[in-house]
Formats: structure tokens, C-alpha cells, sequence
């Protein structure tokens, strides 16, 4: 059979019946607009969870787990308070001016229904935004306990509640206090577990005590069960109740960064496992609206860990109202935490 010729730039009959059914399929396709749009806005939705994520690193590190956990599920309640999406707080006037949150980890003793302080911390965030200081206060430190006269620090919570350890610190210190922030043992051991763990470097070995395992010296993995002999282990340690404050300050910037770059905290439903675990162990009496819009604010600012460096004891307990105290009180009330910290090194965790 002879080929039949075509004339150069013609086309055949086979292209010529492709394009004109490409013709017609092409009246039948969307636009392609709308699905643009729309891939755009899920790849926004992509961008704003993954900075929801980065965010609740700093907020567990200060034990503002209780606010920051819900970016992935907004049911979990807190003492009975819903906790609102992070884009809730976007829609409110952000807080301007310095933070100051009152933070507490709580333990029952065995056999007992009364919860005692074993942490105690202020945390101080500074109107720029670029830091936030956990300022560890002595459970064992004399104060005023209102309508109870002078007594340890850790005994207003079992007297009032985190109420009245609120007015305790508030009176000791003159901070004006934006909200109070309660975590229990169980539930700080959960979120523990439901990151994976956590690294920690301790510079000296915690011995077993009170029924609980000890913890070698250098840097180890934490799992949800070490954290009790972590946070409440003293006797053996070189300084006591001040190492373990500092042990509570390095774990709780271990946890910071481990939540902050754990991606497995994208997975629904294993993030659902730690809301559940903890959820009966956090306490927020404050506006958690607008708490959460400060921390997430918080996101690349630095940690900074504040202690006594050494003992100052009376017979009866820890003084807390030395000249060293008052000045870091002002320094919180005047927003200058950083020059007090050039003045008083001693006191900053290295």
C-alpha cells in the first residue's frame, strides 16, 4: 500500500481527531481557580497546626501544659474550664505588658487526700516576649499565710488551696499574679510518657528514697515512671531541696524542647492517649484565652531557670525575705529580670 504524503506542517488524521477531543473535554474542566484556592487554604491549615505544635513546647516547659495541650484536640476541659482553639485568642486584644503565673506541682502523700506543693515557681514573661523566667520559690520558705500567721510556703496549699497559696505568694512577693496554673504528679508523668520521654543531664546522682528508684548521674532518658524520683528526690544531693529545685528547672526545659520538635504530636490519636491522661491533673484559674495568646508568643524565647544558690535557714524553714529576695522581687514587679540577673549570677542556672 502506498504512503500517502502530507504537506509539510499538516496534521495527520489521528492528532487531528486528539485535539478536537481534547477541545471538548477542556469545556467540561473547572476552573482551576477555586481548586487552587482551596489547596491553598489546606496548606495554610498545614502551616498554622505546625506552629500550633512549636508552640506548646515552651507552655508544658512551665508547666502551662494545661493551656497549651488543646492545639490538637479543643475538648479536653480543665478543672472544668473549656480551653478555646489557639485562633480564638487570635481574635481578642493581645495582653500587653508583663506576665506573671504562679505555678504548681502537687502530690498526695500516701494515705492521705490533701495535696502538698512540691513545686513552686513564678513565672515571669517580660512584655518583649523574648524570654521567660521560672523563678523556683523554697516550698520550704517562711511567709505570711493570710488568716494563718507565719508558716512554710508549701503548707498554704493544703490550708486554702491554690487560692490561698496565690494570696501567700502574691503577698510575699507584691506581684500582681495573672493566674495560677496547677499540675499534678500523675498528670506531668503522662505528658512525659505521651512525648516519648525526655533527655536530662543531672551533675549528680539521685539516691533511691521514699520507696522510689534512684537515677545515676550524666545525661539519661526520662520516662513517665522516673519522674517522680526526678522531681522529688533531695536526700543524698549536695545542697538538697536546691538541687532538686534545679532538677525540677532542667526537666522542665528538657521538656520544652522535646516537645517542641516531637512531630509524632501530629498523630490525633496518640496525642488524644495524653489528653485523657492528664486531663483530671491540670488546674487553670484564669482567663485561659487569654494565657494561651501569651504563650503563643513564647515560641524562640529563651528559658531561663532562677534559684537560691545557697541555704539561708532559720530554725523552722528557708528565709525568703533577705535582701537578695526583695531585690528579685522588685526586678519582677519593675519587668528588669534581666539586669538583675548580670547583678546576681548566682542565682541563674549555667
Amino acid at each position: 500500500m502506498n504512503k500517502i504524503e502530507e504537506p509539510d506542517g499538516a496534521m495527520s488524521r489521528v492528532e487531528e481527531e486528539l485535539r478536537a477531543a481534547f477541545e471538548r473535554q477542556e469545556a467540561l474542566v473547572p476552573d482551576a481557580a477555586p481548586m487552587r484556592d482551596r489547596i491553598d487554604f489546606a496548606w495554610v491549615r498545614v502551616k498554622r497546626r505546625r506552629a500550633k505544635r512549636r508552640v506548646i513546647g515552651a507552655a508544658v516547659a512551665v508547666l502551662i501544659a494545661g493551656v497549651a495541650v488543646p492545639v490538637v484536640s479543643t475538648s479536653w476541659w480543665h478543672g472544668g474550664q473549656p480551653v478555646p482553639a489557639i485562633g480564638t485568642a487570635d481574635m481578642r486584644t493581645p495582653v500587653s505588658g508583663p506576665v506573671d503565673v504562679l505555678l504548681l506541682g502537687t502530690d498526695r502523700r500516701a494515705g492521705s487526700a490533701a495535696r502538698r506543693a512540691d513545686t513552686i515557681m513564678l513565672l515571669h514573661v517580660p512584655a518583649d516576649r523574648n524570654s521567660a523566667w521560672m523563678i523556683s520559690l523554697p516550698r520550704n520558705g517562711l511567709v505570711e499565710i493570710p488568716g494563718h500567721g507565719r508558716q512554710k510556703l508549701t503548707a498554704s496549699l493544703a490550708l486554702g488551696g491554690p487560692e490561698l497559696t496565690r494570696a501567700t505568694v502574691a503577698k510575699l512577693t507584691g506581684v500582681d499574679l495573672d493566674a495560677t496554673v496547677t499540675v499534678d504528679l500523675a498528670a506531668l508523668s503522662a505528658v512525659t510518657e505521651g512525648v516519648g520521654g525526655v533527655t536530662v543531664c543531672l551533675d549528680q546522682a539521685i539516691p533511691p528514697q521514699a520507696g522510689r528508684k534512684g537515677l545515676a548521674a550524666g545525661c539519661q532518658r526520662i520516662e513517665g515512671d522516673d519522674v517522680a524520683p526526678l522531681l522529688q528526690g533531695q536526700d543524698g544531693l549536695k545542697r538538697f531541696a536546691l538541687d532538686r529545685d534545679q532538677n525540677n528547672r532542667r526537666f522542665l526545659r528538657a521538656l520544652a524542647a522535646r516537645v517542641t520538635t516531637d512531630d509524632s504530636m501530629a498523630d490525633p490519636a496518640r496525642f488524644q492517649q495524653l489528653l485523657d491522661a492528664g486531663r483530671e491533673g491540670v488546674r487553670i484559674d484564669s482567663d485561659a484565652i487569654d494565657l494561651l495568646g501569651v504563650v503563643a508568643k513564647l515560641w524562640n524565647a529563651d528559658l531561663v531557670g532562677v534559684g537560691q544558690p545557697t541555704f539561708n535557714s532559720a530554725a523552722d524553714g528557708e528565709i525568703v525575705d533577705s535582701a537578695p529576695w526583695l531585690s528579685l522581687y522588685q526586678a519582677i514587679r519593675d519587668d528588669q529580670l534581666r539586669s538583675w540577673a548580670e547583678a546576681n549570677p548566682s542565682f541563674i542556672d549555667r
